[in-house]
């Protein structure tokens, strides 16, 4: 009896991250990029650490997603890349549970070759799985595969005109699904009923092409969604969709995801290439000349998206060298070269190290903190710019033809 309460009381005093924590959509559980998981592996070759490859069928460079004993990802393939693919795999040996496949109800603009009409991470909350295509279909289905429900963005409100394609990712906010549509027609920010499909709300955007991802942030007692876009990053109520406030001063063009921390938000790719935090409260407006809290330059930081970790903001440029500042204040702590020659894949954190990702499949591994120091650097052979996955003690990598799992042995 003695012995059951004690073991019963010791299981309980275990700390939290122990539990396995999923990474259910863009940046994962928080949005910022960052898991609490331990035991992180820092190196890994071909005969050390890689527990599965699994073969992922045609284009797509959307990041694995990861619940429970789930991994997904979406690809797509056919002449015009219009067959949609939509896999889950096993957590534990790789093993494809079900793959789901969709015919595109519209033919995209233009593409990313790389990632076909697969650039969206899908997003998942337990029960069902939500994947966005370049073609304007937007999809859920259950922890199955079978189809909950599936639309046509691109037939309800025309076909996405983006000479590069749709890239942003579809985040969800507790039952409400939101999805960014920037592109040379009529932009808009679209908040959906996660369980059936319906809108909730539609609200058009002054944005022209973008491929930067929603951002959901708690501002004292409500939720409010960022959108980065054309010049500006706005903020709009999550329960209406109504625009609340804006911050000038963005790339004409987005790509990253802007990130929050405590009070502030942080964002790259700016009109001036510097990085930037803004202030957020509950001020309603124009914040440009009240709410930017620092500026700093940052030379090519166009495509990976930030992320904040214990009082410092990490980036990397898209020529490979990182930088980290102070969150407070913008001051400059290092800014050093990592290796690879292009990187299009956001950094991501966990147990103390900061996983930089090249588009040479180069993962170089960085110690969280004001020091720089190379904890590893690790070669997977093939082209990446899917940013990783951390989930359950592993490393989920999604490379130009096989999906990685990596994890001490």
């Amino acid at each position: 009896m003695w012995h059951r309460l004690l073991t019963l009381l010791t299981l309980l005093l275990l700390p939290a991250a122990v539990s396995a924590e999923n990474w259910p959509g863009w940046r994962g559980p928080d949005h910022n990029g960052v898991s609490p998981e331990k035991g992180l592996p820092a190196h890994w070759s071909a005969a050390e650490n890689v527990r599965w490859k699994a073969k992922v069928p045609g284009a797509g460079v959307s990041a694995p997603i990861v619940w429970g004993e789930r991994v997904f990802v979406t690809a797509s393939d056919g002449r015009l890349n219009d067959r949609l693919h939509l896999l889950c795999f096993h957590r534990d040996d790789g093993k494809e549970l079900w793959h789901a496949r969709f015919f595109g109800s519209a033919v995209s603009e233009g593409q990313f070759a790389p990632g076909g009409m697969a650039v969206p991470t899908p997003a998942a909350d337990g029960k069902r799985v939500f994947a966005l295509f370049g073609t304007g279909d937007l999809v859920c289905v259950d922890n199955d595969g079978r189809p909950v429900w599936v639309r046509s963005l691109a037939q309800e409100y025309g076909p996405f005109r983006n000479r590069w394609g749709m890239a942003a990712s579809p985040v969800l906010v507790g039952n409400l699904l939101v999805v960014q549509v920037d592109h040379s027609g009529q932009s808009y920010l679209l908040g959906i009923e996660a369980a059936t499909g319906a809108n909730r709300w539609r609200t058009p955007r002054d944005a022209s092409v973008n491929w930067s991802s929603p951002l959901p942030v708690k501002v004292g007692k409500t939720t409010q969604i960022v959108a980065a876009g054309t010049y500006a990053l706005r903020g709009y109520a999550a329960d209406s969709g109504a625009e609340l406030w804006s911050v000038q001063g963005m790339h004409m063009q987005c790509i990253p995801t802007p990130v929050a921390s405590g009070d502030r938000l942080f964002a790259a790719g700016t009109r001036d290439f510097s990085t930037l935090s803004i202030r957020l409260d509950e001020a309603r407006g124009d914040l440009t000349k009240t709410h930017v809290a620092w500026k700093v330059r940052s030379a090519g930081v166009n495509i990976p998206s930030p992320l904040v970790l214990d009082g410092l903001c990490y980036y990397v440029e898209d020529n490979g060298f990182g930088n980290c500042l102070k969150a407070e204040s913008g001051e400059r702590v290092w800014r050093e070269r990592l290796g690879g020659r292009k990187y299009s894949a956001s950094p991501v954190a966990g147990d103390g190290k900061v996983y930089f990702t090249s588009e040479d499949g180069v993962v170089t591994v960085v110690r969280a903190g004001p020091k720089f120091e190379v904890l590893g650097r690790s070669d997977v052979g093939e082209l990446v710019v899917a940013s990783p996955a951390l989930s359950q003690g592993r490393v989920f990598l999604r490379g130009d033809k096989h999906l990685y799992c990596i994890g001490e042995k």
